[in-house]
């Protein structure tokens, strides 16, 4: 017997790869705000999902030039999905703490459950919505201080994001089912990138952007967004929508940890316990009835 080829294992497999997207897209937050001190949100966007798509062809061309017309146009909507949920996030990052940001554009968990029975059409489990509410509240103690609750623009954007991307996760679930990954993948990298180029000021952004900006759109290309959304496409074959935004979700725990050592801030109590309560959610989202 393959027991590679058995559900349960395949499940496994994908919430690996969709913990692994998670801890990438964590440092993702440092690499995004690294890249914003130099370059504009549509610089980075443009940047990012140009070369992205650059590099995609490079190692996987072959499969892409095999795409057929609906790799094309799954991709092609879940990129201008994408685009719109970027141009949200990096304005709403660059007016907003990390930690706020973090918090607010990964409450995607919360909407994935409701739109993924708006949009796909699936059936709404109370253990779904019960875990999402259980992260999100983990999320608002890691993330959010007392006496630092007041809504500003850049909350306003960053929720706008979360809303854009919970959209993208259902799209996702609902399309990859029997596409070929590496052609979509391509064209969701090469729409929002083609969108954002009229107003990113590239090729001279990036000749007149400062190390740090390099460095993180190095990190957003290579790690953040070829491998990860790889990896999310595929994985997202073999898992539900509402269980593969809760183990994403873990990306603002990631965030923290790793702004912790990368910032040097300290760790309260409240900031544990956050993150106790998001693990907690996935695993119950993972425990038989």
């Amino acid at each position: 017997m393959n027991l590679s080829r058995t559900p349960r294992l395949k499940m496994l497999a994908a919430d690996l790869a969709l913990l692994l997207v998670a801890v990438i897209w964590g440092g993702g937050f440092i690499a995004s705000k690294e890249a914003l001190s130099s370059l504009s949100a549509f610089g980075v966007m443009s940047s990012r999902f140009l070369l992205s798509a650059a590099v995609m062809f490079l190692l996987f061309h072959k499969q892409i030039l095999r795409g057929t017309g609906r790799e094309i146009r799954y991709g092609v909507i879940i990129g201008a999905i994408q685009f719109i949920a970027f141009i949200f996030q990096l304005n709403g990052l660059a007016l907003t703490t990390v930690e706020r940001h973090s918090f607010l554009v990964t409450s995607y968990a919360v909407f994935v459950p409701f739109l993924s029975v708006a949009l796909a059409h699936n059936p709404l489990r109370r253990r779904d919505v019960g875990c999402a509410l259980l992260a999100v509240t983990g999320l608002a103690l890691l993330c959010l201080k007392p006496g630092n609750l007041t809504p500003t623009l850049g909350d306003v954007l960053s929720l706008m994001a979360a809303i854009c991307f919970s959209i993208q996760i259902v799209y996702v679930g609902n399309f990859v089912k029997g596409a070929d990954m590496f052609s979509m993948t391509f064209f969701q990298l090469l729409t929002p990138g083609l969108l954002a180029l009229p107003f990113s000021g590239l090729p001279d952004a990036l000749v007149y952007a400062g190390e740090n900006a390099l460095t993180g759109i190095a990190y957003l290309v290579l790690l953040n967004t070829v491998f990860a959304f790889s990896a999310q496409n595929i994985a997202q074959q073999h898992t539900s929508d509402a269980h593969a935004s809760l183990i994403i979700s873990m990306e603002a725990v990631f965030g923290f940890l790793l702004a912790v050592w990368f910032y040097n801030h300290g760790v309260s109590l409240q900031e544990c316990l956050g993150s106790v309560l998001m693990v907690a959610a996935i695993v119950l989202s993972n425990t038989k009835k």
